[in-house]
């Protein structure tokens, strides 16, 4: 198997350091185990050359594999549905250290595989979990994770746009890691991003914050008495903009870094602000 990783090097112009670490993912093996095996099967070889051949063309590994690793769950993630990021990691553990009560409903919007859905069913064992999205793949998906890892009792997942298949005042708390790319800076981000990766679920709009706007305006309609509790995923450059539209809406609210040290979380209503 060394002479297939150095071959396959060569040919992609990779360091055998990548070549391992892709080949080892492809194959779903720890890297050591690469060279346990002294051959390797001619199909297998040229599956992974095609395999190889797609990621150079921008195709996201994760796609190729069907597989992305979230927290501690290794979740099944189809071709098209949105791919959840290490940000989005860490944005659920800082929902369950700043919520400042126990929601006895939640609702998750743009669910996508289902990963945060997932991720605070196990963290919030007192709530119900409402994990929605507008498209019928993503949701396939979503219920495939949720059922695989035994959640289906917890997590109600429902085809809808935002709000539109519920009823008012029912809501504690409301997550989204919504589009918020702004429409403008679409083409320059990478190939693997722009060309996969649905539209929907990165597009913004004009300035990325036409989403998290509707959430924010929708939100208090649907939360109980009247109660704001949203945690939103954000861009960096928004919070000047997204702090002035704020000042007007009478709320609590702040905004947190990610661990790259950027602002990428919006909190806004009765959540502790002890995360910085």
């Amino acid at each position: 198997m060394r002479e297939v990783v150095e071959k396959l090097s060569k040919e992609f112009e990779l360091s055998v350091e990548e070549t391992e670490l892709i080949v080892s993912t492809l194959l779903r093996r720890p890297r050591f185990e690469l060279y346990f095996r002294k051959s390797a099967d001619h199909n297998i070889v040229n599956l992974l050359r095609m395999e190889l051949t797609q990621l150079k063309n921008g195709v996201p590994i994760e796609y190729i594999t069907k597989q992305v690793q979230f927290l501690r769950y290794t979740l099944k993630i189809f071709p098209g549905v949105f791919i959840p990021r290490l940000e989005t990691e860490y944005f659920v553990e800082l929902i369950v250290k700043l919520i400042d009560f126990v929601p006895e409903r939640v609702c998750e919007i743009g669910t996508g595989c289902g990963a945060i859905a997932i991720a605070l069913a196990e963290a919030l064992p007192q709530s119900e979990i409402i994990a929605t999205d507008i498209s019928t793949l993503a949701l396939e998906n979503a219920r495939e994770n949720i059922s695989l890892l035994n959640f289906a009792h917890r997590i109600n997942l429902i085809r809808a746009d935002m709000f539109s298949a519920f009823s008012k005042g029912i809501f504690d708390l409301i997550v989204c890691n919504p589009p918020y790319i702004p429409t403008e800076r679409i083409l320059s981000l990478p190939k693997s991003v722009r060309d996969f990766e649905p539209r929907n679920a990165i597009d913004g709009g004009f300035g990325g914050i036409e989403f998290i706007k509707r959430i924010i305006d929708r939100a208090k309609y649907y939360s109980v008495d009247s109660k704001c509790n949203v945690a939103l995923e954000i861009d960096d450059d928004e919070v000047i903009t997204l702090e002035s539209y704020l000042r007007n809406e009478s709320v609590n609210y702040f905004f947190l870094k990610d661990l790259f040290g950027r602002y990428r979380y919006l909190f806004v209503g009765n959540f502790r602000k002890n995360g910085e």
